[in-house]
């Protein structure tokens, strides 16, 4: 059983990846898509257990060496491999860890989901493959903004300013993230890469290809642009949006690197990098 679900899953850790990212977010949409489709797709048939050779009768005076066929990798079925994820999860990084940070359902299937929805508008909740960053937004009013907000009727909008310690909320995750052996994470996505493709043809992509898919995300989001000065929000209803519209129209991915703050941002740019790189050998 292979330790490999955790190094996919913090890829987004913006995804958070992700991670982590937008699951009971202040900055959250209320719309929610379609549920992920599910397609009958044939099961991978179990590869054979390794052979162990006998000796044969000794020739000459020399006992011949005993050959040993590797072992082939045996995937469970996509529907039936939570128990297995979460069990592989669980001896890597802790059970403890696992039950309150991962969501213990299609964590294959949301995981993929959420890769894909990173560069939209918007991650839905019920996709995402991580629970609740825990702690409470917090946002400092700005009681004189430069400029004045106005909604359709032409009363103000309210305006505040990200409190940076809401960035500490991101650190543990970003951490664990950074001590990923990256060598090995990729060389354990390639070989259980299988599951992931097919619950991305399951989300509606029949001819579509994940790895390709998920170079493209790591890209978009090391284009995340830098932004060292305050970050100003306004918040016209339940939601908080970004005041300057160029950092609304981000993607997700995009804005969930700013809101864990510029450092948190370069380190997780800096390990993806690194997984971009080994992905491309």
């Amino acid at each position: 059983m292979k330790n490999w679900l955790i190094g996919l899953l913090l890829v987004v850790l913006a995804a958070a990846a992700y991670y982590y990212i937008a699951v009971y977010d202040p900055f959250a949409e209320e719309t929610l898509p379609p549920p992920i489709p599910t397609v009958a797709i044939e099961q991978p048939k179990p590869q054979p257990e390794p052979v162990l050779l006998e000796p044969v009768e000794e020739v000459i005076g020399v006992e011949p060496e005993l050959e040993i066929v590797d072992e082939a990798t045996v995937l469970p079925p996509l529907a039936e491999s939570d128990e297995w994820v979460l069990d592989s999860l669980s001896s890597l990084a802790g059970e403890a860890s696992v039950m309150r940070f991962f969501v213990s359902d299609n964590v294959v299937s949301r995981f993929v989901a959420t890769v894909d929805a990173l560069t939209s508008r918007q991650v839905p909740g019920q996709i995402m493959a991580v629970q609740d960053l825990g702690g409470e937004f917090m946002a400092t009013a700005n009681e004189q903004p430069d400029t004045v907000i106005r909604n359709a009727e032409g009363d103000p909008i309210p305006q505040y300013i990200l409190n940076p310690a809401n960035y500490q909320r991101y650190e543990p995750q970003v951490e664990m993230f950074e001590a990923l052996d990256t060598q090995e994470l990729v060389t354990l996505y390639r070989d259980y890469a299988p599951l992931c493709q097919q619950a991305y043809v399951e989300l509606g992509y029949p001819d579509g290809d994940f790895d390709a898919r998920l170079i493209e995300v790591i890209d978009s989001l090391l284009s995340t642009p830098e932004i060292s000065e305050p970050l100003r929000l306004i918040k016209p209803e339940a939601f908080y949006l970004f005041t300057n519209p160029d950092l609304e129209a981000l993607p997700a991915g995009q804005k969930a690197l700013l809101r864990m703050g510029p450092m948190n941002a370069q380190r997780v740019k800096a390990k993806l990098r690194e997984i971009r790189t080994a992905l491309a050998e």
